[in-house]
């Protein structure tokens, strides 16, 4: 060996004995913060952060945001299909009328079905999310009994989750029933139309014009409703509500309330209201100008 081989040897010995403790060190203090506030390495997800799937989301702002302010206005007003945001309306459709037109659309119009096995995104539970809320009925969000994991229910709570919009008001003792196939109808079409047009003359002439041709402004015509394509796009039930619950948000007063030249307005009957809708739908085939 030659000499000093041996102090050579126990010197790097030494010095890689010193790099081993130095880089221990480092990890130990580099892991130790770590360990002590519970944090993972850079890059891996936080469980509490993971996306919920969209068909476990039950929060109504969201259900709401995403499946129906796009027609019905952002807070269920102002927008191009009927408010779901009015009081009147709230408190008169009956709560299954609602949960079916959710899961299976409304025929004659453009409102689709919206439950999963309807060819839509919503289960069953989201889609009673929708109806208490739009009710204005306080409720809870339980575990599904004898359900699959993770699975949960609506059910009615006093207690529960407040509905955003609030509770809907009383509806007037008078108010006709929202339902059209509630209506009793015993006189035939052509009767049900002729005294409709009365009912449109008094109820309705002042803004949409005596035959429903609508309102001279400047060179143009405005609130026409005798109009094929309208009237296509709205069903009978739909044209009885509005009837019935007026447009709030846009001014068009409902059943009972005031018309333009007319303070001491009568309110519209169960039958007046069942002859206006037949005189509508009669506008379907033929239009104020005969096209």
């Amino acid at each position: 060996m030659a000499p000093g081989a041996s102090n050579n040897k126990s010197g790097g010995l030494r010095r890689r004995g010193v790099w081993a403790r130095t880089c221990i060190s480092v990890c130990l203090l580099v892991s130790a913060p770590l360990s002590f506030v519970g944090c993972d390495f850079p890059g891996r997800p936080n469980p509490n952060e993971r996306p919920i799937p969209a068909d476990q989301v039950v929060e109504f702002g969201l259900l709401y945001r995403k499946n129906c302010s796009g027609c019905h206005g952002t807070d269920g007003k102002l927008g191009p299909a009927p408010p779901l945001n009015d009081a009147l309306f709230r408190a008169i459709i009956p709560a299954a009328e609602l949960k079916h037109i959710l899961t299976k659309g409304r025929n004659g119009t453009l409102m689709p079905a919206f439950s999963q096995e309807n060819g839509g995104t919503l289960t069953a539970t989201q889609i009673e999310v929708l109806v208490h809320e739009i009710k204005g009925i306080p409720y809870m969000i339980v575990p599904k009994q004898n359900g699959g994991r993770g699975e949960v229910e609506v059910v009615p709570d006093a207690g529960g989750i407040s509905p955003r919009w609030g509770a809907p008001v009383r509806p007037p003792a008078n108010v006709p029933s929202y339902n059209q196939a509630a209506a009793i109808v015993s006189r035939s079409s052509a009767v049900q139309q002729h005294d409709g047009a009365a009912v449109f003359v008094r109820a309705c002439a002042a803004c949409h014009g005596e035959h429903g041709q609508g309102i001279a402004q400047g060179h143009a015509m405005v609130r026409t409703i005798n109009d094929q394509v309208l009237l296509k796009l709205n069903s009978d039930q739909v044209l009885r509500r509005y009837a019935i619950t007026g447009r709030p948000d846009l001014g068009m007063p409902n059943f009972a309330e005031p018309r333009p030249g007319n303070p001491h307005f009568q309110a519209l009957t169960e039958q007046q209201v069942t002859d206006l809708v037949a005189l509508l739908a009669s506008w379907r085939q033929t239009t104020v100008n005969g096209k």
